[in-house]
């Protein structure tokens, strides 16, 4: 008779895998909706794309709108994908997994550091509108704010899932399981 002995898995590499499969979930049906309002956005910020500026920039970004759910599409099918794999503890999924975090760590750390230089590389008068009230770029510093505070946390989040699934026990849990024969 052969007997499978049952491996303990972790309730960290369940729950991470079940989070970034709702993430992902949650991303793809967010892009399902119609969100970018294309030259809706851009007309009601007055500005044309690539004008420079705050507003300029998300002109350009909403008139991409399309390349970047593409990518953002991508993105969330590889990061599902790879989550599933892990929630099976499929043996390449924790390598593969890993390999995930360490990118989203780099591209998220990058991505705050340069928040600060693309504020230094603005002209004096958008960044003294972004501090005017009375200005309607001014609720954009408060969301740049929040995006790096998010930011923060996502790095945090990506270094601690990258260490805990590279500690020996949750290592064991990936290992393909022995078979041992009762006579």
């Amino acid at each position: 008779m052969t007997h499978t002995p049952q491996r303990r898995r972790s309730t960290a590499v369940t729950g991470l895998a079940w989070g970034f499969i709702l993430f992902s979930l949650a991303v793809m049906g967010l892009l399902a909706l119609p969100l970018a309002p294309g030259e809706g956005l851009a007309a009601s910020l007055g500005v044309e794309a690539g004008s420079g500026g705050l507003t300029g920039g998300v002109a350009w970004l909403a008139e991409r709108h399309s390349g970047v759910a593409g990518l953002l599409a991508i993105g969330a099918l590889v990061t599902l994908t790879l989550a599933i794999a892990l929630l099976r503890r499929r043996c390449w999924a924790r390598r593969a997994f890993v390999a995930l975090m360490a990118a989203g760590f780099v591209g998220v750390l990058g991505g705050a550091a340069l928040t600060p230089l693309t504020f230094g590389l603005l002209p004096e008068a958008t960044t003294e509108a972004a501090i005017n009230t009375q200005e309607p770029v001014a609720g954009l510093i408060g969301l740049l704010g929040g995006l790096i505070l998010a930011a923060t946390l996502l790095t945090v989040l990506f270094a601690w899932a990258g260490w805990k699934l590279t500690t020996p026990a949750v290592r064991d849990e990936f290992e393909p399981a022995t078979t041992s024969t009762e006579g």
